[in-house]
């Protein structure tokens, strides 16, 4: 196929987050058949810079400088802290996935409340307190800094088989 006249100029403007489009392709086979707009390449041009914008890197998550979490009286202190904003939620990941705690947030409700906590692997415990579930969870929030205590039910790496319970407390500065 060749293409007479102007094709479809499309762009994508990642400061008004918007797909500029200029002008449909006019396009003529080969074998010089009638002019066709092809609206379906347009389409899929535009298509593609559409997804190409949706893949683009989102604004960093908020690294905090260190969070502690104790569970069953044992203290843990962590440099790896992300706070990121999810509509309502605060999402708060402390230390790795083998090893840490990752916390939610509700921020929409009066007070905030605590929505899940997560433990993996700290002091010999894993398990998590999800609310209206078992278990339970406080928080209070002084400027940016959460403290979060409760308890939490799950296991203990050394008896994975029988049900455990323990008490945790999370102080993180988001």
């Amino acid at each position: 196929m060749s293409l007479l006249g102007t094709g479809p100029i499309l762009a994508f403007s990642f400061r008004e987050n918007n797909i500029i489009a200029a002008g449909p392709g006019t396009f003529i086979g080969e074998a010089g058949g009638d002019s066709v707009r092809n609206r379906f390449v347009a389409a899929g041009a535009a298509l593609t810079v559409a997804l190409l914008g949706a893949c683009t890197s989102r604004p960093p998550a908020q690294l905090s400088s260190t969070a502690s979490v104790t569970v069953d009286g044992k203290d843990r202190n962590f440099h790896i802290v992300t706070c990121r904003q999810l509509e309502w939620r605060r999402m708060i990941d402390i230390g790795a996935d083998f090893s840490g705690a990752k916390v939610a947030v509700d921020e929409n409700a009066q007070p905030p409340v605590v929505e899940s906590v997560h433990i993996q692997n700290l002091s010999g415990f894993s398990g998590m307190y999800s609310r209206g579930g078992s278990g339970s969870a406080d928080m209070s929030m002084t400027g940016d800094k959460f403290t979060i205590s409760g308890t939490a039910d799950g296991y203990k790496t050394d008896k994975p088989s029988e049900p455990a319970t323990a008490t945790f407390k999370i102080v993180v500065t988001c």
